[in-house]
């Protein structure tokens, strides 16, 4: 059972997330500070170590906190069929770095170089759970040529998407450029492991089949 004191605790947390996205909007990542984030969220600079660690864990957990906010925002929509459920995904992803680009730019930039194989840590981790848990309802529902590692699909799909949009965080190619990279990537993938009519459907929606 929650607690008053957890119920403090949270809602410390969501305001120090908030003042981190006003931060970096407003003056970049690098304005972003323990001590100008202590004092825009109103707590001591040692709640921020104690409760983050230090300034990436910070900016990971804020990462973090946007796909929570995402993922409850698709909790509320009719639930999509496999396959378009990863597209769902990455369309919301990207939908929410285009509308606010000043704060997930740089955080996008920071946050390329993960401890793990995917990158961006725990909250690229959850992504791919999320694509692979898709991939296997498809799998189940026999959409693949043949059985397939969807673990290994998932987190290469994962990682072409991370790559593209390392691409645009440093400004190596523009937001249109990326968009029609990462699709080409996604759709090709699915088209090496689909069944028809799925199989064409996914060269149809890149133009690589007419």
């Amino acid at each position: 059972m929650s607690t008053g004191w957890d119920h403090r605790q949270e809602r410390t947390r969501s305001d120090v997330l908030a003042a981190v996205g006003e931060i970096i909007a407003s003056d970049g990542l690098e304005g972003l500070t323990m001590r100008k984030l202590a004092d825009r969220a109103g707590v001591a600079v040692a709640t921020l170590y104690n409760q983050f660690g230090d300034r990436n864990g910070i900016i990971v957990a804020f990462a973090g906190h946007g796909l929570d906010q995402l993922e409850g925002e698709l909790d509320e929509q009719p639930a999509a069929r496999p396959i378009d459920a990863t597209r769902v995904l990455f369309d919301a992803l990207d939908a929410t770095f285009a509308d606010e680009e000043p704060v997930w730019r740089p955080v996008l930039a920071t946050l390329k170089s993960g401890p793990d194989v995917h990158g961006m840590g725990a909250v690229g981790d959850r992504i791919v759970a999320a694509v692979e848990a898709d991939l296997a309802k498809a799998l189940a529902d026999g959409l693949f040529i043949a059985p397939c590692d969807v673990a290994v699909i998932a987190r290469h799909i994962f990682t072409q998407r991370l790559r593209a949009l390392e691409r645009w965080a440093h400004g190596t190619i523009d937001w249109p450029t990326y968009r029609r990279s990462a699709a080409l990537s996604l759709e090709l993938a699915f088209a090496a492991v689909l069944v028809d009519p799925h199989r064409a459907d996914a060269l149809r929606r890149v133009a690589v089949l007419d």
